[in-house]
């Protein structure tokens, strides 16, 4: 049971990061909340959060990272 602990309390600093890496360019944010909510639901056994949930929420981390990529590159075209 302690060790259940640890595993969500490392999963809730990987979340809080994630989010602070969303405010700052230098942590890639998304990807990290991702990997705490993965974290989250292995700690668990997956009785809470299911794979289907996780599976999307994969799909939209794929896709902010698309957009944030394809919006960089749009913008240091447009500054030159």
């Amino acid at each position: 049971m302690d060790l259940q602990i640890i595993w969500y309390a490392l999963a809730a600093v990987l979340i809080v990061v994630g989010f602070v890496g969303t405010i700052l360019p230098i942590l890639p944010g998304v990807p990290i909340v991702f990997g705490g909510m993965l974290l989250a639901a292995w700690a668990d056994g997956f009785a809470h959060v299911g794979t289907r949930t996780l599976f999307i929420l994969g799909v939209l981390t794929v896709l902010a990272l698309i957009v944030d990529f394809v919006a960089g590159m749009l913008g240091a075209k447009r500054v030159g």
